[in-house]
């Protein structure tokens, strides 16, 4: 067993995604108070979907950094996979992508969450 930490890649890898992971938290804070507070309900939902795409960012640069370094550096013998939390890694970057376009668009339909919007019927009479 090698500890990753002791290399400055190793460190670089496992700081940028933690700053991904903090900013990820940060975001959920700020959403639930934005929908918990009705005037503050579309003021910054913008501003929690870039910054999303920033925690985006920094998990992949993270996610990237380690199997790069990991591979080029340590001596590959047997079966050499990453382990399940790799996988769980890129699931919460793509979640973070999703989630930064998902809050960039909702306040364009502002009006039809909060039922501002008169209903229209395609209803012809005979």
């Amino acid at each position: 067993c090698i500890f990753l930490l002791i290399s400055a890649w190793g460190r670089a890898a496992a700081a940028t995604y933690l700053v991904g992971f903090l900013l990820l938290v940060i975001c959920f804070a700020l959403a639930i108070i934005a929908f918990a507070i009705d005037t503050l309900r579309f003021n910054f939902i913008r501003g929690i979907g870039g910054l999303l795409f920033v925690a985006a960012v920094f998990s992949v640069m993270g996610l990237v950094i380690y199997p790069v370094k990991f591979s080029s550096e340590i001596e590959m013998t047997g079966i050499n996979m990453f382990s399940w939390a790799y996988g769980f890694g890129w699931t919460t970057a793509i979640m973070e992508i999703c989630l930064g376009f998902f809050f960039c668009c909702l306040p364009n339909y502002e009006d039809q969450i909060l039922g501002n919007v008169k209903p229209t019927y395609f209803y012809s009479s005979p």
